[in-house]
C-alpha cells in the first residue's frame, strides 16, 4: 500500500517528461463584463470542444461568464487570481490529478499520457486574451500566484545531482548553496522564487530545502494570493469529537482501510465529522464524512465520495463546497442539508474571491 506522504510527494516533486508537440496558441475572445460576486460565485474550468474554458459561474442562478478559452485539455488544471481581479493564471500539469488514499478511487482519472506537457497561461480577465508562458528555467514549478504588488510569482524545487548531494552544496549564478542535512531520509532540494517580468522569469530568491519543506522555506510563498492549489489542499487541523452518542454512530461507519480517525471540522456554519488520515500533525480529509445535525451523523445528498478519496472542503457564507483534492473535480455544493449545485465535468473549482 502506498503511503499518503509518498503519493503527495510524488505529485509535488516528480517533474513532467518533456516531449515535442505541435504548439497550439491560446484562443483570445473578449470576456463578458464581470458580474457581481456573491457567496455562490465560483471559478472553474470545463472541457469545451477541443479546448478548456475558464468560467465564472453563479451556482444558484447558473449565470456564466466565460473568461478565456484555452487550446489545451482541462486535465491537471489549477488556477490563480490577482487581488485586483484583472489577471489570472491557468496551469495544466501532472501533479493536478487526484490520487486515492488506497485501492480504487470513486472517480478514476485518466493518467497523463507520455505526450502530456506542463503548460502555463497568463490570462487577462478584462479582455479574455491568454498568453502561454514558458516555465521557470530551474527545477519543477510547484506553486504560483500573484503577490500584493500584482507580480506573478513562480516557486520551484530543484533536485541536486548525485555529485551535488555528496558534496552537500550546489552552485547557482555564482552562489554556493549548502544543504543542511539532518540525518533524515528526506532528500535535499533547492527552492527557487521567480517573478515574471518583461517577458522573462527573473530569479528573486533561492534557499536550501528538502522534500518535507519544499517551497515552504521561501519567504515569498507567504505573499501568494488566491490559488486553487491552496483551496484544494486536503489537509486540516483535527478537532476531537467528544460526543459519545455521535461517536457510536460513526463507529459503525469506520473503515478497515485506510488508517485514520474521526475528527470534527467546522466550515461555513456546518459541523462535519470527517474520517481523516494522518499527515504530520494534521489530517488529510477523505470522502467519508457526515454532517452533524443535533448530535446525529447525517449523510449529505448526492455525496458519493468514499474513504479512498482525498477531498477538499471549502466554505463561504452558508455554502459548503466539497470536491476531489488537488484536481477540484466532481464538486458538490451545499447550503445546509440541500445540494444546490454539482458538476461531473468541472475542475479546479473554487470560490471566486471577493
Amino acid at each position: 500500500m502506498k503511503t499518503i506522504q509518498h503519493l503527495l510527494l510524488a505529485s509535488l516533486w516528480l517533474g513532467p517528461v518533456a516531449h515535442a508537440q505541435e504548439e497550439r496558441p491560446a484562443r483570445a475572445e473578449k470576456a463578458a463584463p464581470a458580474p457581481t460576486v456573491t457567496d455562490a460565485t465560483l471559478s472553474l474550468l470545463e472541457p469545451a470542444g477541443d479546448g478548456c474554458e475558464w468560467a465564472q459561474v453563479d451556482a444558484l442562478t447558473s449565470a456564466r461568464r466565460i473568461i478565456a478559452k484555452l487550446a489545451v485539455e482541462c486535465q491537471g488544471a489549477s488556477t490563480a487570481l490577482s487581488r485586483d481581479g484583472k489577471q489570472g493564471v491557468a496551469r495544466f500539469w501532472r501533479g493536478g490529478v487526484s490520487q486515492p488514499v488506497v485501492g480504487k478511487p470513486t472517480f478514476p482519472e485518466k493518467f497523463p499520457s507520455p505526450a502530456f506537457r506542463d503548460r502555463l497561461f497568463l490570462v487577462d480577465l478584462t479582455t479574455g486574451s491568454a498568453e502561454e508562458l514558458p516555465l521557470p528555467g530551474s527545477g519543477e514549478l510547484i506553486e504560483f500566484g500573484f503577490d500584493t504588488k500584482g507580480r506573478l510569482l513562480g516557486l520551484t524545487v530543484q533536485k541536486p545531482t548525485p555529485e551535488q548531494e555528496r558534496t552537500g552544496a550546489m552552485e547557482v549564478d555564482g552562489n554556493i548553496i549548502r544543504f543542511g542535512f539532518t540525518g533524515t531520509k528526506s532528500r535535499a532540494l533547492l527552492a527557487h522564487a521567480f517573478a515574471w517580468r518583461e517577458g522573462a522569469w527573473t530569479r528573486l530568491d533561492m534557499k536550501a530545502s528538502d522534500e518535507s519543506s519544499g517551497t515552504g522555506v521561501l519567504p515569498l510563498r507567504k505573499e501568494l494570493g488566491e490559488r486553487s492549489s491552496r483551496a484544494l489542499d486536503p489537509r486540516f487541523a483535527p478537532r476531537e469529537i467528544e460526543d459519545d452518542v455521535l461517536l457510536d454512530q460513526l463507529y459503525a461507519l469506520t473503515p478497515e482501510q485506510p488508517d485514520g480517525e474521526w475528527a470534527a471540522l467546522v466550515r461555513g456554519g456546518n459541523t462535519l465529522a470527517v474520517w481523516g488520515t494522518p499527515f504530520g500533525e494534521e489530517l488529510l480529509g477523505t470522502g467519508l464524512l457526515r454532517r452533524v445535525d443535533k448530535g446525529k451523523a447525517v449523510a449529505l445528498p448526492n455525496h458519493t465520495f468514499r474513504e479512498n478519496d482525498l477531498v477538499s472542503i471549502q466554505s463561504r457564507g452558508p455554502f459548503l463546497l466539497i470536491s476531489l483534492a488537488d484536481s477540484g473535480g466532481h464538486p458538490r455544493m451545499y447550503r445546509g442539508k440541500k445540494l444546490v449545485w454539482s458538476s461531473e465535468n468541472a475542475r479546479a473549482v473554487t470560490f471566486w474571491p471577493k
